[in-house]
């Protein structure tokens, strides 16, 4: 079994990610760190459940098929304002376009195969498949005011980092319980951990 380095942010980088936001200013501080915590954790049980659901398939091309989704290959290095993008899921449409330039740089990058890039970026897009479907928006969990005058607010939006945040938390938590289950077979047949 081959190893290879998780390219996604892991829980250490989550804190971080959440001061990308636009409204990250208007977040109250003692906030910060329990609403970041909370999108981490509901990622990495939405990712047990549906590694347990799919019986430990790493396919995610085939989760995403199954799930009645359209997978869009796009041969194209997908970069607006300097920011490569790898993915994106449509969800009036039911489906997810996967940038190919794009991801083979990505997966060369990082070492990975062009496989093991899809399967780790379409995770990603998962996620925001089942937030729309199941779950709920983790982006509007947690509101702040987009204009306030004094004590008058008017409207609220949500915090958009709080939906990559528990996507990467899927997306890291479904892996290592995919390769924690690879490392189980190698040891039960007599291999080598590495």
């Amino acid at each position: 079994m081959e190893q290879f380095d998780f390219p996604f942010p892991g829980r250490e980088l989550a804190d971080q990610e959440l001061t990308y936001d636009m409204c990250y200013a208007k977040i109250q501080e003692e906030d910060r760190a329990v609403i970041v915590e909370s999108a981490w954790q509901k990622g990495c049980r939405a990712a047990e459940k549906v590694f347990a659901e799919e019986n430990g398939n790493m396919d995610f091309a085939e989760i995403v098929l199954k799930s009645g989704l359209k997978l869009v290959e796009k041969d194209i290095d997908y970069v607006v304002g300097g920011q490569r993008y790898f993915s994106d899921y449509i969800s009036g449409k039911k489906c997810i376009n996967l940038y190919v330039r794009s991801v083979k740089k990505w997966a060369e990058q990082n070492k990975l195969t062009y496989k093991q890039a899809v399967n780790l970026i379409l995770s990603h897009e998962y996620f925001h498949f089942l937030e729309v479907t199941k779950l709920g928006l983790t982006s509007r969990e947690y509101q702040v005011p987009m204009v306030r005058f004094g004590k008058i607010v008017i409207g609220k939006t949500g915090i958009h980092a709080l939906s990559e945040i528990g996507a990467h938390g899927f997306a890291r938590t479904y892996y290592d319980l995919w390769y924690q289950q690879e490392k189980g077979r190698s040891i039960d047949e007599g291999e080598s951990e590495l």
